[in-house]
């Protein structure tokens, strides 16, 4: 080999030797790089998971944020619902309790709830839950009834409704409205009539208006006035049972009768004379009337028919025996409204010709039936007059089928009084319903 091959040979190992060099100090300054990189990375990644999911991170201050907003938002529907309860309590209106009208309801099923209703003329009546609203003409089991020859009714009527209810099932009874009528257009007594709701001695109207001796109000029915020498509704609860016989039956709560009845526009009377026995009531057609009933249990089966019902811990409505407010407002009614012809003395009359089984009789008016015969009717109205040694603090109310002292001496709005054990078979009652 000469000298010139040797040179170059020397040149090209040397070269290998440097492109080994360069290519190491290459690659090791990249694996540097790439290791400085995943640990920024590292580092990087660390501080995003940390500003995620730390107790300062954005998670828990998302979380944090949207706690504040709900709680804005349930302090907005805190005021909300307490200025609605404010409207509600101060204008009698509800946005979830709004009137329909009773067409929507006549002849359909039984109401769910405690329903206010409004009939063809804006006529106020409420609907208790678990009744309906029979439809005009007859059913099964009903005695026929009209509402003033329309498929509508008005409360001029008298507006029946039926339980549905297990147990009670098939019970009628009769809204008796109070306060300011508003009558049909054309109709004859004018654009409105006046109901009031009291304890009347007077049936005759004069000028057209009926004037009760005692007009019912929460804060009067407290004086209990006496009417017609011997005769008071008291306000105070007492079940009759006292021993020595000096107390009748009062009412379960007067107060609350009045104050339903006022604010709802009426109440409801039984369609027709109890039925059933000593242990239950009922007010259905044609059945046996039940008599030989002592004044207190007439009353204590008449509390019982319903007792108080509630929801929510709230009274919704109620049963009791009648009153004098309710049987007298029933009388102003009927003489007020009934198509009957002999309806305006309706208050003087004894329809009786027999003791008939209910809706049996000739004495229908306002659907409401023997007011006016078949059996007298105890009621919760205090009997005031006593000998020495006996007591009549009981009143029954009512003509009844028995003439042997003249049948014309009994008649709708008679009252007399009656002792704590008292029963015989011209002795039967009516109960009554108030609802909220």
């Amino acid at each position: 080999m000469n000298k010139k091959e040797t040179k170059i040979s020397k040149e090209i190992k040397m070269n290998k030797k440097s492109a080994r060099r360069n290519y190491s100090n290459q690659t090791g300054i990249t694996l540097i790089a790439l290791v400085v990189t995943i640990v920024v990375l590292l580092i990087l990644a660390g501080v995003t998971i940390n500003a995620v999911f730390s107790d300062r991170g954005i998670i828990k201050k998302a979380q944090d944020a949207q706690n504040k907003a709900n709680e804005s938002i349930q302090k907005d529907m805190n005021e909300i619902n307490a200025l609605e309860n404010w409207l509600n309590e101060n204008t009698g209106e509800s946005n979830n309790d709004k009137e329909v009208n009773i067409s929507t309801l006549v002849g359909k099923g039984a109401v769910t709830k405690n329903t206010k209703a409004v009939d063809t003329y804006g006529n106020k009546i409420t609907i208790p839950k678990g009744f309906k609203v029979l439809a005009h003409g007859t059913e099964a089991g009903s005695a026929t009834y009209t509402y003033s020859g329309d498929t509508i009714p008005a409360v001029q009527d008298g507006i029946v409704i039926e339980d549905t209810q297990t147990g009670t099932a098939g019970n009628q009874f009769v809204w008796v409205p109070v306060g300011t009528i508003k009558n049909k257009s054309g109709d004859s007594k004018g654009a409105t009539s006046t109901i009031t709701l009291g304890r009347y001695s007077d049936f005759t109207a004069k000028d057209g208006v009926y004037t009760p001796a005692q007009v019912a109000s929460v804060e009067n029915c407290t004086q209990e006035v006496t009417i017609n020498t011997y005769y008071k509704e008291l306000s105070t609860f007492r079940d009759g049972s006292k021993s020595d016989g000096s107390e009748n039956a009062t009412a379960r709560d007067l107060k609350t009768f009045i104050e339903m009845s006022l604010a709802n526009g009426g109440y409801y009377i039984a369609r027709y004379e109890a039925s059933g026995d000593s242990s239950k009531i009922y007010s259905k057609y044609d059945q046996t009337v039940l008599t030989d009933i002592p004044q207190p249990i007439a009353a204590s089966l008449a509390r019982e028919m319903y007792g108080e019902v509630k929801e929510n811990n709230e009274l919704i409505y109620a049963s009791d025996l009648v009153n004098s407010y309710a049987w007298d407002t029933a009388i102003i009614f009927i003489q007020t409204y009934s198509t009957e012809t002999d309806a305006s003395s309706y208050a003087s009359k004894n329809k009786s010709t027999s003791k008939a089984n209910t809706g049996t009789n000739n004495d229908k008016y306002c659907n409401i039936w023997d007011m006016s015969g078949n059996a007298c009717e105890w009621t919760t109205e205090y009997y005031t007059s006593s000998s020495s040694s006996v007591f009549y603090p009981c009143v029954y109310r009512g003509g009844y089928y028995y003439t042997a002292y003249g049948k014309a001496n009994y008649y709708t709005s008679y009252r007399d009084g009656g002792g704590t054990t008292g029963s015989n078979s011209t002795y039967g009652l009516r109960p009554l319903l108030y609802v909220k």
